[in-house]
């Protein structure tokens, strides 16, 4: 198989067999499974080594330690790479999932394989790749929907922050989801592939980061710094539950774990300006740091900056 399933879990075990392997299309016994645990509760760790015992697939990548929530997903692959290089697995591409996200074609398997066999340049060329994400469940199908699917989000395209996309790669027209790829910012970071390869060479983790958020993007523009892309396939189908199937689910409710006060500022220093559609200063900042250094010269945020959202999708070579 060219790569492996990962989660990063805190306090929600229940999730796998009364939630994704409920509900999902797919055969979950057919992938290898990483789990890498964030500092979860002494009963949590105990329903982890169960499912472990019950399922031969599923594997618990950091056992020996306690993690303190500082930049887990950064964490989640670095750890997943290491567990990978120990182990042998010649598989370049970590398949990453939240844990209330999972695919939504029965064929996604086959589908991610062929895919990734199919683009030589992939492996060079492509740090993460993501999917079309849909937020409506019905009885198992796609439900397409206003904004829905969502690809990915942004900040960079000029108009992407203003409605109908509100920051997201959201409400787009019909030719970005019939189109094989497209370049993204960053791909909807619910569920994403990450190229082991690059992300060994190329991803620097920043600890000052306190939960998840802003974790995937951050690694996004890491990439494009160093002009590797960031990508979507929009045929390939992801749904992630906003809270209609996992409300069924008894979890600990921890509102502060994916959320942090600090992560906006670490953002803000690494990269020089505010994520989000709340910032109305923002294309003013990037526009700063570009005429005032050359941190951002010839990368792909600049070309970014300097295209629409309304351009319609664009291909790598359009970069190039």
């Amino acid at each position: 198989m060219e790569f492996v399933v990962l989660y990063c879990n805190k306090n929600q075990y229940q999730m796998f067999e009364e939630f994704v392997f409920r509900h999902s299309p797919v055969d979950y016994s057919k992938v290898e499974i990483l789990v890498y645990d964030d500092n979860s509760t002494l009963d949590q760790k105990q329903l982890l080594e169960q499912l472990c015992l019950k399922y031969d697939n599923i594997k618990w990548i950091n056992p020996e330690v306690n993690s303190n929530s500082q930049a887990p997903i950064f964490s989640a692959f670095n750890a997943a790479d290491k567990y990978l290089l120990e182990n042998n697995y010649t598989a370049n591409w970590i398949l990453f999932f939240e844990n209330d996200c999972f695919p939504f074609q029965e064929n996604f398997w086959s589908e991610l394989s062929n895919t990734i066999n199919k683009y030589d340049w992939l492996e060079r060329k492509v740090g993460l790749f993501g999917f079309s994400n849909f937020q409506q469940y019905n009885q198992g199908e796609p439900v397409y929907s206003s904004g829905n699917p969502v690809p990915g989000r942004g900040n960079l395209l000029n108009g992407i922050l203003q409605p109908p996309y509100s920051g997201w790669y959201q409400n787009l027209s019909t030719e970005y989801y019939e189109t094989d790829y497209f370049v993204v910012e960053v791909p909807n970071w619910q569920s994403v592939c990450i190229n082991r390869k690059l992300f060994r060479e190329i991803i620097s983790i920043d600890v000052k980061y306190k939960g998840r958020l802003l974790n995937t993007d951050d690694m996004a523009h890491q990439f494009m710094l160093n002009n590797i892309f960031n990508i979507c396939f929009p045929r390939l189908f992801v749904y992630h539950d906003s809270g209609e199937l996992k409300n069924r689910v008894n979890l600990i409710n921890d509102a502060n774990y994916s959320r942090s006060d600090n992560v906006h500022d670490v953002f803000e220093t690494r990269w020089g300006w505010r994520w989000g559609k709340r910032n109305m200063h923002l294309r003013n900042q990037f526009k700063n740091v570009l005429d005032n250094s050359d941190f951002y010269d010839n990368t792909i945020q600049e070309k970014l900056f300097n295209m629409h959202i309304n351009d319609g999708p664009k291909k790598i070579e359009d970069f190039e």
